[in-house]
């Protein structure tokens, strides 16, 4: 990627061609950013700011119900895992379709909220790092308390990835080094524990939900486990310390590397790479949405990929520490 607002092409012709095949109308990616304590509205492909939503210290990650009139943001309210105080504890409900906070729900005592996920059914899914809880909203638009609060019994419990059906949910505990999935649905279910490095932290499950990839953040090793058992399948070092991860409609994976400031598209049964890009800044978010990825770059831009020639395709400026986003 170019430096300063340069888009990253090789040629005009190749950028015009990218920029008409990702116009698509009335597109508009909602953005966190993190240190600005607000979402973001952005028109696409040409990064117009549209708008904010001025929410607080902190926000984390966003997902949005099917219908896109409703998205959620959790209140993490500290500036990192290490920072004293309980951090925060709202769910902060945003109607997409006025840009404007809708609402918020009050998830004390459990505090620094961080993943947030709805299934397939549009209930919502919100991670309490601090108290290693996960909290679970059947009719999120109007729920004012948790219709399930769900113990996951972990150390820090940081990253969240919930099956289609909402049957499972796989958390990321990062202290303790383990995957622990939980059953959201039957409490006699006891939780399922794999140590699988120092920090686990960006997960994806395959296309078919049978397989979870997870990324131990620390030493840049990407582990593919049975999605029922969690026993280990196979395991491939990357290119250093990696952060996200997402799965393509084919099967394959990419991943956000943090040390060497690239994205990697691996083959989802060997774990090999079979493509590299690189980047301007480490992407600590990723929203990929149909053959178009989001990348949200650690200098405050947004890097817009096509993933069919896995070739930048435009990017544009954004607040301070962009991270999780959804497309509206």
């Amino acid at each position: 990627m170019l430096a300063g607002s340069a888009v990253a092409v090789t040629a005009l012709g190749a950028r015009a061609m990218a920029q008409e095949a990702l116009a698509v109308p009335g597109r508009t990616l909602a953005l966190v950013e993190k240190s600005a304590g607000r979402v973001a509205f952005y028109a696409l492909p040409d990064g117009r700011r549209l708008g904010t939503v001025a929410l607080g210290t902190q926000p984390h990650e966003i997902a949005a119900d099917a219908a896109g009139r409703f998205a959620y943001v959790g209140h993490y309210g500290v500036a990192s895992w290490k920072a004293p105080g309980a951090g925060g504890s709202q769910i902060w409900v945003i109607d997409l379709h006025k840009r404007a906070l809708a609402r918020t729900i009050d998830m004390a005592p459990f505090g620094r909220l961080h993943a947030v996920r709805v299934d397939a059914r549009g209930r919502l899914y919100v991670l309490s790092e601090q108290d290693s809880m996960l909290a679970r909203f059947d009719d999120p638009a109007n729920d004012t308390a948790p219709s399930r609060l769900i113990p996951v019994t972990g150390a820090r419990s940081h990253y969240l990835i919930v099956r289609r059906d909402g049957a499972r949910a796989y958390v990321a505990d990062t202290l303790s080094g383990a995957v622990i999935m939980v059953d959201p649905e039957d409490m006699g279910v006891a939780p399922i524990r794999r140590r699988i490095g120092t920090a686990p932290e960006g997960m994806t499950l395959s296309a078919d939900e049978r397989t979870l990839y997870v990324i131990d953040r620390p030493s840049g090793t990407i582990h593919a486990l049975d999605a029922t058992t969690l026993e280990e399948r196979a395991r491939r070092p990357l290119r250093g310390e990696a952060v996200r991860i997402v799965t393509q409609a084919d099967g394959r994976l990419i991943v956000s590397n943090t040390a060497d400031k690239s994205l990697s598209r691996l083959d989802p049964a060997t774990l090999v790479e079979q493509d590299r890009l690189s980047l301007d800044a480490a992407a600590p978010g990723l929203n990929l949405s149909g053959e178009t990825l989001y990348a949200a770059l650690e200098n405050n831009r947004v890097a817009i990929v096509d993933t069919r020639r896995w070739a930048l395709a435009g990017g544009f400026a954004t607040g301070a520490a962009p991270d999780a986003s959804v497309l509206v």
